[in-house]
């Protein structure tokens, strides 16, 4: 295969640098594995970008010491080129960073920077500037143009019901890339289209713009227009909201003020990294502390409106698309919150009651609906042992049918 550029990019002739034992390192793994030819001429960050839209990307890794790389459809892929250099990925860097950071860069990349980036061609992407080994590195999020709907995402209807609930606390759990902002841009989407509200998110970066509506949207960011969630959260409250979104539940202040916010008439979504509804309960737990837990167990359960947890699962098409756990905030799923019985959650949800439904239920449809693969469902199933046995007819996962 052709490489990309004409020739060697970085340090040439008499002043090339010796190769790092990282680096040869590097080539030797690089040498076994398919990569993806870009045709782009001489580096560039641009041309970059434009490769990882039209490649369908989810994200664009680019490290000093490595070749570019590309998630697509979960796979990772590197790019067909030389690796790059440190200057080049710290020039790449420093030519995206706001300008507030622009200047202390080397200093603040220490502790990771987040932040969003709109392209040449109105592409924005979610970026995560990080050092590793003293050197650059940054991985870009594609955030597509159009806010995506339920269809697109394939969601079960009971996510419209609770985006349209109008109260409580709606918690978005998962895995990094599993696709709560994606989720949590539909619901906010669906309220902006169906009611005349006033909306206020707060997040870090912002990813999806959205547009007013029937509502009034107004999207504020973490270090541009705001220094932090918790201080963005005390603001909204003053500011009339009906629907307010955080982007994440980082600190006990922040829970705090999201759980006053709920309990006070307003509709509130968050996100939480966490596998499933018992999980999230715990970890807002373990944040407080002790001699607080009754109180908060209390206040909690009578603010869930739902919880909604997601694994991206492959389909057969060679797709992606969500498993999903749905717990709603009915008055038994308040006693076994209050009375901290979270072992019993499960079981409740597989009731079926009020739409809910557990991760190997939705497995189970989609198998049968023949969506995705028997493997992959038994690889993302919270009981695999269980779920084989739903396969065959022996038994059934709660209220789902076998067949």
């Amino acid at each position: 295969m052709a490489r990309c550029g004409r020739g060697r990019v970085g340090p040439s002739g008499g002043n090339r640098q010796p190769l790092r034992l990282f680096d040869i390192a590097q080539r030797v793994i690089l040498s076994s594995v398919a990569m993806l030819h870009f045709s782009g001429g001489i580096m560039d960050l641009n041309e970059l970008l434009r490769f990882a839209v039209e490649s369908k990307a989810s994200d664009l890794h680019l490290q000093a010491g490595s070749v570019p790389m590309l998630r697509i459809e979960g796979q990772s892929r590197f790019i067909e080129s030389t690796p790059l250099t440190d200057a080049q990925t710290r020039d790449f860097v420093l030519s995206i960073l706001p300008p507030p950071v622009r200047n202390d860069a080397d200093r603040a990349i220490l502790h990771g920077i987040d932040f969003s980036y709109q392209s040449q061609n109105s592409i924005r992407f979610r970026c995560s500037a990080y050092s590793q080994f003293g050197r650059y590195g940054i991985v870009m999020r594609v955030i597509k143009a159009s806010i995506p709907t339920f269809d697109d995402l394939l969601l079960p209807a009971v996510i419209q019901e609770v985006a349209l609930s109008q109260r409580g606390l709606t918690l978005i759990t998962g895995t990094t890339g599993c696709g709560k902002s994606s989720t949590l841009a539909a619901m906010i989407d669906l309220i902006n289209q169906k009611y005349r509200n006033k909306i206020i998110t707060i997040e870090d970066p912002i990813e999806f713009v959205h547009t007013n509506k029937k509502s009034m949207i107004s999207q504020l960011e973490v270090g541009t227009d705001t220094p932090s969630f918790e201080q963005a959260l005390r603001q909204a409250l003053r500011q009339d909201p009906d629907v307010i979104l955080v982007g994440e539940l980082r600190d006990v202040e922040t829970l705090r003020m999201a759980l006053r916010a709920a309990d006070t008439g307003h509709q509130v979504f968050s996100t939480l990294h966490c596998q499933n509804a018992a999980q999230a309960i715990e970890r807002i737990i373990a944040m407080f502390p002790h001699n607080e837990h009754d109180i908060l167990l209390s206040q909690l359960s009578g603010s869930i409106e739902s919880i909604i947890s997601q694994r991206l699962v492959a389909t057969t098409a060679g797709k992606r698309r969500p498993a999903v756990e749905v717990l709603r905030g009915t008055p038994v799923a308040e006693k076994f919150i209050r009375e901290k019985r979270l072992g019993e959650l499960l079981t409740y949800i597989e009731s079926g009651e009020s739409g809910m439904q557990s991760f190997d239920q939705h497995l189970l449809r989609m198998y049968n609906e023949k969506s995705i693969s028997g493997t992959e469902a038994l690889r993302w199933a919270s009981n695999p042992e269980a779920l084989a046995m739903a396969f065959r007819g022996i038994r059934r996962i709660g209220g789902s049918p076998s067949n």
